[in-house]
């Protein structure tokens, strides 16, 4: 393990704090770091890439052969240090200036001035050469050179400055936001980054930054909430930071009365202040305004009766940036409904009271306006919001470096995506036309498609889109993008055709329209070999995984069923669909124990979902499961109160009458005991289904030694299974409910016998031997009416059966007369 620890001037260009003992240590320095370092702490990029070196760099890097750019330019810098070692810290240096630069210039403004750099080539075609897969990047990126260069310096074993790696999972972060879709290439490279950062000492707040800027990534690009639980978890630790939902008596209406329980966040920190610590003393002024919810009903802010409950402690910037990561967390792995949306909001709350880090405030007031816009009465705050946050980027305060302290931390989206929010809000509220001149003005190609089939214009999406075709700066990816919507939008497969062979056949999407042109049309066979070359270009598309799926069960290619759904739940683990059909494929494969382990995992997704339960219940009773069977169960019955599954219980009263091994080889006479409780909650809600007093009376039998107890419930439950099958004689119009009661009846008899023969008392052997007569007379007289019954062979043996008991019970009671 590494044992290394960064320089004061890396820890500050990690950090990006300008309020710190260390940062104004350096900056006063005359010897210890370069003009060039001073002007990127300071936030004066553009100064540092008017440097001759920078620009000499700059310029050669567009006569690079464009085949395998990203790999060349790499290559050009080390080429470069490996000439000149002593260059390694001003290389470095530029690097951090470019992305820095290109996150000012496209995520947090102000608007750069003075840049004039020589483009490369047309549009954001030197980004979408950066990775294999073909992607397309939104037109309205500004300076896409900046973040290449930056991508050249980071992925650069050459320099061995020893925080490259965290830049460069920074970078490949934002890169990775640029994409339509995950990109393999960029997930690889994330992976080995980890890597190295795993072995690598770090003090605790570069850790706990460290683990917080990582829970961002698994949760903005992948979606993987353990991961992203397990270093927010980390993180939390580190910092000394818990925090619980709480309630607190208060009001949130105008016109409320009676106060009522309402959610707040108790925050508690159990880490000292240090004075010399990077991340507490920051403090930004001039923040986006926090537009006040303006209703006519609701109050602005919940009012507390107890006035503490509203108010938050004063939190540090990463335990703020760690708050507004669970925000997120707690936003992704729960259901959106208005439950989601009232736990939430005291995070919000505690967030946007603190007024500290530029970052975590226009990130909470956007995750803020996102939640709201769904809601009828704060829609209009979340276009307000929106509109103010678009034009704070414009604004000269406060200062860049302001803005990019903890950005990697917070969820800050880039300039053109706060107006796709705009113009995704309008769209929900019916403002399509206005909804569509955003989009034209984004370049969101889709979204207009989308615009023009919702108004029932889709020649007008084809003929916008045959325009943007003749475009004079049209890239590959987007070149490839345009031919898919235009197929989708004319129903021309040549066009996805014509695009998988501009791509030289390595187009995911190209692929992907193709396949969807089939499934949409159900022609399930046509469509899986696309998915597959699709998925075979970019494994990532969690949705083509799920889409294959289906395609293949419903052509019954079990095994590639079960390879497509086991593929997705690795990208997506908390979709219960995608596990029960995964079992599903698992049970037609006959692989019962593989089915058993993915429905379990299925019901941790969805605890509700009735029809998962009753599948894991069936599966378990195969595998031999009975313990989990029962609990199952119960989860029915909790559910739906009344559910009635007579094989099940069959099986599992078979089980324990013949004592077989369950799956962990203990007898199944030990589940006796909680099979019971489940037979008398299940009888005491359906009451009247005889076939199930029967299976009771079976497992109250099923001891060793049966006692006048045993007996005496066993007689209980026969005598009601007897009296609800019997009820109303129409158990003698079908030959099956016939032979039941025929041979029932036998059985309620032998417990008459029984229950006589384990007592002494002569008056109770001829009460119970007078029972069993006066209930078989019944028995026999009603099929002897049954003239076509009695055709069958089968009911003329149980009715045989029948006349002997009752004779034999009658020769009973005349000898203890």
């Amino acid at each position: 393990m590494s044992v290394e620890k960064f320089t004061d001037a890396e820890k500050c260009l990690i950090y990006g704090d300008t309020y710190s003992n260390v940062y104004n240590e350096i900056i006063v320095s005359e010897d210890i770091t370069s003009n060039e370092m001073k002007n990127v702490l300071k936030g004066n990029y553009v100064e540092v890439l008017e440097n001759d070196l920078f620009l000499d760099l700059y310029n050669e890097f567009e006569h690079l052969n464009k085949s395998n750019f990203s790999s060349n330019i790499v290559k050009h810098i080390s080429d470069f240090l490996h000439l000149n070692p002593l260059k390694n810290n001003t290389i470095f240096t530029f690097g951090v200036a470019c992305y820095q630069l290109f996150l000012q210039a496209n995520w947090t403004g102000p608007l750069v001035s003075k840049l004039d750099l020589k483009s490369w080539g047309p549009s954001t075609a030197v980004i979408e050469s950066l990775v294999n897969d073909l992607d397309c990047v939104s037109r309205k990126v500004l300076y896409p050179e900046l973040l290449v260069f930056s991508y050249a310096v980071f992925s650069n074993d050459q320099i061995n400055i020893f925080t490259r790696f965290w830049w460069q999972i920074r970078m490949l972060s934002t890169l990775q936001s640029l994409l339509n879709e995950l990109s393999n290439d960029i997930k690889n490279m994330f992976e080995l980054a980890f890597k190295k950062m795993e072995n690598t000492v770090l003090e605790t707040d570069e850790e706990a930054l460290f683990r917080i800027e990582q829970c961002k990534i698994y949760l903005s690009h992948y979606g993987n909430i353990t991961k992203a639980t397990n270093c927010l978890n980390t993180a939390m630790n580190l910092l000394g930071l818990e925090h619980s939902l709480v309630g607190a008596m208060g009001k949130r209406t105008k016109f409320q009365v009676k106060e009522l329980a309402q959610l707040t966040l108790n925050v508690n920190s159990h880490k000292e202040e240090n004075n010399t610590n990077l991340l507490t003393s920051h403090e930004c002024c001039d923040l986006p305004k926090d537009c006040v919810l303006d209703d006519e009903n609701r109050l602005p802010d919940i009012k507390f009766s107890n006035e503490s409950a509203g108010k938050f402690p004063k939190l540090n910037s990463l335990q703020q940036a760690a708050i507004l990561n669970t925000l997120v967390m707690e936003q992704k792995c729960r259901p959106k409904d208005d439950l989601q949306f009232e736990e939430l909001q005291p995070y919000i709350r505690c967030l946007v009271s603190q007024q500290s880090v530029w970052s975590i405030h226009v990130s909470t007031l956007l995750q803020r306006s996102l939640l709201e816009r769904d809601s009828r009465r704060s829609v209009e705050r979340a276009m307000q919001q929106i509109e103010c946050l678009v034009s704070s980027l414009e604004v000269t305060s406060p200062l860049n470096v302001d803005r990019l302290y903890l950005f990697h931390c917070s969820f800050v989206s880039p300039s053109w995506q706060l107006k796709a929010y705009l113009g995704n809000i309008m769209l929900s509220i019916g403002a399509i036309q206005s909804a569509l001149d955003w989009f034209l003005a984004l370049d969101m190609w889709e979204e207009c498609v989308a615009c023009y089939n919702t108004q029932g214009h889709r020649h007008k999406a084809a003929e916008i889109l045959k325009n943007e075709l003749k475009s004079s700066n049209l890239t590959v990816a987007k070149h490839i993008l345009i031919l898919c919507l235009l197929g989708d939008a004319t129903d021309d497969i040549s066009l996805y055709e014509e695009a998988w062979k501009i791509s030289d056949y390595r187009s995911s999407r190209a692929q992907k329209h193709l396949a969807f042109y089939y499934y949409t049309r159900k022609e399930y066979k046509e469509s899986i070999d696309h998915f597959k070359n699709s998925l075979k270009i970019n494994s990532l598309q969690e949705t083509l995984w799920f889409r294959l799926g289906f395609a293949c069960m419903v052509e019954e290619r079990w095994s590639e069923a079960a390879e497509a759904y086991r593929r997705y739940c690795d990208i997506e683990n908390d979709c219960f669909e995608a596990w029960n059909n995964l079992a599903k494929c698992y049970i037609k494969n006959g692989q019962k124990s593989r089915a058993y382990y993915a429905l379990k995992e299925a019901v941790k997704c969805n605890y509700e979902s009735w029809m998962v339960w009753d599948n894991l219940m069936v599966v378990s009773v195969d595998c031999g499961c009975f313990e989990e069977a029962i609990k199952c169960y119960h989860r029915l019955l909790d559910l739906k109160s009344k559910h009635i599954d007579l094989e099940v219980l069959r099986i599992l009263v078979q089980a324990v009458r013949n004592n077989v091994k369950d799956e962990n080889d203990r007898p199944a006479s030990e589940h006796r005991k909680c099979l019971l409780q489940l037979f008398g909650r299940l009888t005491s809600q359906v009451q009247n289904d005889g076939e199930i007093w029967k299976l009771y009376a079976h497992l109250e039998e099923a001891v060793p030694k049966p006692t006048k107890e045993t007996a005496d419930k066993v007689l209980h439950h026969l005598q009601c299974a007897h009296r609800f099958t019997t009820q109303g004689n129409k158990w003698t119009q079908e030959k099956n409910s016939c032979l039941f009661v025929s041979r029932l009846s036998l059985e309620l008899a032998e417990a008459y016998i029984s229950c006589s023969n384990k007592t002494e008392n002569h008056d109770q052997k001829k009460r119970f031997l007078s029972s069993a007569k006066i209930m078989l007379v019944s028995v026999v007289s009603q099929i002897e009416k049954e003239k076509d019954l009695m055709e069958s062979a089968d009911i003329r043996e149980e009715f045989e059966k029948l006349k002997n008991n009752l004779n034999e019970i009658k020769l009973q009671l005349s000898a203890e007369v």
